[in-house]
């Protein structure tokens, strides 16, 4: 949870970074930013502030070698004197220009702020923000004169939809801080995590949504490559394994693998391929997995999709099976020469 109720804005700086691929600018402020009123700085600290409502949070790698243009060196140096805070947000800048190489990252202002009594998870602490914004909206202006109106455009940022950001918190600092990130603007592949990893050099911290997340994936993972036809196992066999542990994460607040394997596989030998598969899996995708951690509903949330109980049928039908899958019968009827699917309800809704 990130409170800023109590947060105080001491330092704001605004620069450009364009693409340095395609030759556009680095443009870099020489002072801070002075508001010329409230509304418009509580304006621009509400676009900034109101993304950050999620319990998904980061810290900085670790980097085996000195760079003055690291994240997390500079942030250090930040947060203990605020004495040469334009330079430091000038490295800053430099370094995301410098990893602005694709040719389809977008330039555009990139805004460095230092906030004081920040409340994250319950504990007060410094935090710096970086956030920049990439596109722009065309917007109409309208005038009224005495007797009519008049109307012009213009194109600005829409500030309820902030386009990258990150959130430094001043703690947990031999863990590599805390950090909270928005990216809304990372739809092209090739260039999807140059803010979080090019830029930032960060990773997910070892958290519930980390554990919840890797969970979810290993059950998945496990459903499409295990549960197969392949390996004699009924498609709603597979259907009904995803269903359960769907609803194991709904229904729990903390997760813990022997009350799984008895609520969800059930079954010794399902039990032991799970296990056998977990760490396979955990390995090729090099995470941690611990058997007892707190669930995540926003990584519920999230990862639902990749849950759902569907079947596909050639290109015409798609069946979603949700429980019951006793009322599911399959067979072959030899006169079409077809497949079959034959579902019993009591109730049509």
């Amino acid at each position: 949870m990130i409170d800023f109720s109590r947060a105080q804005l001491t330092h704001f700086i605004i620069h450009y970074t364009g693409n340095k691929s395609l030759g556009e600018e680095l443009t870099l402020s020489e002072t801070c930013f002075e508001f010329k009123d409230d509304f418009v700085k509580d304006t621009v600290l509400r676009y900034f502030q109101s993304p950050f409502k999620t319990d998904v949070y980061h810290q900085f790698k670790n980097k085996s070698d000195f760079d003055i243009k690291d994240i997390k060196a500079i942030s250090e140096k930040i947060f203990n004197s605020r004495k040469n805070f334009v330079e430091q947000t000038k490295h800053i800048a430099e370094h995301l220009y410098n990893q602005s190489m694709h040719p389809k990252i977008k330039g555009g202002e990139f805004y460095v702020c230092f906030f004081k009594d920040v409340i994250v998870d319950g504990e007060l602490c410094d935090t710096i923000g970086l956030f920049k914004t990439e596109n722009k909206e065309t917007y109409l202006k309208i005038y009224q004169h005495v007797d009519n109106f008049d109307m012009d455009c213009d194109t600005g940022i829409n500030i309820n939809k902030l386009d990258k950001g990150c959130l430094i918190f001043n703690t947990e600092q031999e863990r590599g801080y805390k950090l909270s990130i928005i990216d809304n603007n990372n739809k092209v592949a090739e260039c999807a995590t140059y803010w979080e990893v090019d830029f930032l050099n960060a990773t997910l911290k070892e958290n519930g949504y980390y554990h919840t997340s890797n969970f979810i994936e290993t059950c998945r993972g496990f459903c499409e490559e295990i549960l197969t036809e392949d390996n004699n196992v009924k498609k709603e066999d597979q259907m009904m394994m995803l269903n359960k542990s769907t609803a194991y994460f709904k229904e729990k607040d903390k997760f813990n693998i022997k009350e799984f394997e008895k609520d969800v596989m059930v079954q010794p030998e399902l039990i032991k391929a799970f296990k056998d598969y977990r760490k396979d899996f955990s390995e090729r995708l090099d995470f941690n997995s611990i058997d007892e951690f707190d669930i995540s509903p926003t990584a519920v949330k999230k990862n639902q999709k990749y849950m759902r109980s569907v079947v596909k049928l050639d290109k015409n039908f798609h069946i979603y099976i949700h429980g019951r899958h006793d009322y599911v019968e399959r067979g072959y009827d030899e006169a079409m020469g077809l497949k079959y699917y034959k579902l019993y309800y009591v109730n049509e809704e």
